[in-house]
């Protein structure tokens, strides 16, 4: 369904009065200060307490507005300042029973100024979509006493695991969706296990000039293209540590009027994962296998085979704000030789990275492929309401044959060297209402190596600075 008419002024406005308007009276509302005390027990204000729902009927969302500024693109062909400003808007509402519940959610991603045709597309713009329409039944005691059962059917987002893989967006400003079934079980020990096998949702439109006016298309799934997958976690297996596993597929095939990448492919892992605790290591290792089939272009398909692993060591003092440090590293598989029969390239299927890597929206410089990447990372709540995160990450390509893939940059004779730059971010987060509205402020520059500056199609613009503010308010 396509309706030009949403892209005129008068939908621009309406959405700015919504994602600001919430927000100015959420700021409003109190006329006289909320002392600890009483803001401890009131809460924080929910639309359903508002309106006084039932207890089957449950309603939330949250509206977030996002100004980004860019500077000195190390994208090819794009310009060298970009600024954007986004907005995400969620509603939910769930009607529920003793066994039974229905969920609907909706979206509306939307933006409003800069970015180039070159950057513009699914990531950032998703106008008016039912995010999630699925039907719920939750059991007890179905195989052992104590345990808990969920099957869910229709049109769902997931988080699964390190949600490197398979993942619910954040700071991404649309989510990516799966239709089908989604069966999750757990012990009263702790074991989970869950299985899944759906259809991706393919976000629309596809071309620059419709997300550029906001235009309605609903987003669908097709046949040709399935994804599916089980992973289990085991609770304290070893050294205080989880255990989990998996392992997924994604078969595509071209269908009509569908846009597919042809792949087939198959991933298996494991990951060990030590939580944080004051005073104590914490710890987490990460390694997945991938093989199958990927194609270099309409006519030709390689065998596929590539890896990726991730290591963290981390230690919380003891001291005030519980300040972390931890180090970590990554190292995901490239392509060894552009010109034989075989693609090494790691593909991270659905996964999030701006955990990992940094900021995504506009900036986007680092994806979990063809990556060689050493980095600290601090963390720490210096003041009631604040908290603080510094990250500092060196760049390589694990092929320097390969293309750095977020980019667009590619020497295959491999002479323009491997390292592509170092990575410095800084993040502050302030609860202006705990639990309500969040304020978040970062910035990151990216300090150009020998590839960025001398691959055969570098754009010469240096080292990138990129910046952002955000409001988020949740109700």
């Amino acid at each position: 369904m396509r309706n030009p008419s949403h892209s005129g002024g008068r939908s621009a406005a309406i959405t700015l009065l919504l994602s600001f308007g919430l927000t100015g009276a959420a700021l409003a509302a109190p006329v006289r200060p909320i002392l600890p005390q009483e803001e401890q027990k009131q809460g924080p204000w929910r639309l359903a307490t508002a309106l006084g729902t039932p207890d089957w009927f449950e309603i939330s969302g949250t509206v977030r507005g996002r100004y980004e500024t860019f500077d000195k693109q190390f994208r090819t062909g794009a310009g060298g300042y970009q600024d954007v400003f986004v907005t995400r808007s969620i509603v939910a509402a769930t009607l529920r029973d003793t066994y039974l519940s229905a969920t609907a959610e909706i979206i509306d991603s939307r933006v409003y100024s800069g970015v180039s045709d070159a950057r513009l597309n699914t990531t950032i713009v998703n106008a008016v979509e039912l995010l999630q329409a699925y039907l719920a039944a939750d059991f007890t005691d179905t195989f052992e006493p104590g345990d808990k059962l969920r099957v869910q059917f229709g049109r769902h987002t997931m988080d699964v695991g390190s949600r490197r893989l398979v993942a619910r967006n954040r700071y991404r400003n649309t989510i990516n969706a799966f239709t089908g079934i989604n069966a999750q079980w757990e012990s009263q020990a702790g074991t989970k296990v869950r299985a899944f096998y759906t259809l991706p949702v393919q976000r629309l439109p596809g071309s620059a000039a419709a997300l550029r006016d906001n235009e309605i298309e609903f987003d669908e799934e097709h046949p040709s293209t399935r994804f599916y997958g089980v992973h289990a976690e085991l609770k304290d297996v070893a050294l205080g540590a989880n255990a989990e596993f998996y392992g997924y597929g994604l078969l595509e095939s071209d269908g009509v009027d569908f846009n597919s990448r042809d792949r087939n492919l198959k991933t298996i892992g494991t990951r060990w994962n030590k939580k944080r605790a004051t005073s104590e290591v914490h710890w987490e290792i990460e390694s997945a296998y991938q093989f199958g089939e990927s194609p270099s272009s309409e006519t030709q398909t390689l065998d596929h085979e590539a890896w990726f692993h991730h290591a963290m060591v981390g230690y919380e003092f003891d001291a005030e704000g519980k300040p972390r440090l931890e180090a970590l590293f990554d190292y995901v598989t490239g392509d060894n030789d552009p010109n034989d029969d075989q693609n090494n390239r790691f593909d991270t299927l659905f996964g999030a990275r701006r955990f990992e890597f940094g900021p995504t929206g506009i900036f986007g410089a680092f994806a979990r492929s063809n990556l060689v990447s050493p980095g600290l990372r601090f963390v720490t709540k210096p003041a009631d309401r604040w908290e603080v995160m510094a990250t500092q990450r060196f760049h390589y390509l694990a092929s320097d044959r390969d293309a750095w893939t977020t980019s667009g940059l590619q020497d295959p004779a491999g002479r323009s060297g491997s390292h592509i730059g170092n990575f410095s971010e800084v993040r502050l987060r302030y609860d202006l209402i705990p639990k309500s509205v969040l304020l978040e402020f970062g910035v990151a520059y990216l300090s150009a190596g020998s590839f960025i500056e001398d691959a055969p199609n570098a754009t010469d613009q240096g080292d990138t600075l990129y910046g952002y503010f955000q409001t988020n308010f949740t109700f």
